[in-house]
């Protein structure tokens, strides 16, 4: 996966059950049955494109693979998806 729009990861992670929290930069936390979870990932104000190093640290930020993400990104999974991974690993 090469770099991504930072608008477009936003939306993807917001609508699979990450909400926004503005602190120096955009910290989007994964609520799971209305509860906030420890699974969150940091996204700058200002970047337009996010690089693709820095989306591997988003995956790991996630508990995510880099693959996972990158489907969550594109709209492989949902959210459904996101839960069924996170219980299979044990975090939720």
């Amino acid at each position: 996966m090469a770099s991504r729009k930072n608008s477009k990861i936003q939306r993807a992670l917001l609508k699979k059950g990450f909400q926004k929290v503005n602190k120096d930069h955009k910290i989007l936390i994964f609520y799971y049955n209305g509860k906030k979870t420890a699974i969150h990932t940091k996204v700058s104000h200002g970047s337009k494109e996010i690089s693709d190093r820095l989306i591997g640290s988003m995956a790991k930020q996630t508990s995510l693979t880099k693959s996972q993400f990158e489907d969550v990104v594109d709209c492989h999974l949902n959210e459904t998806d996101l839960i069924t991974i996170y219980s299979e690993k044990g975090i939720l």
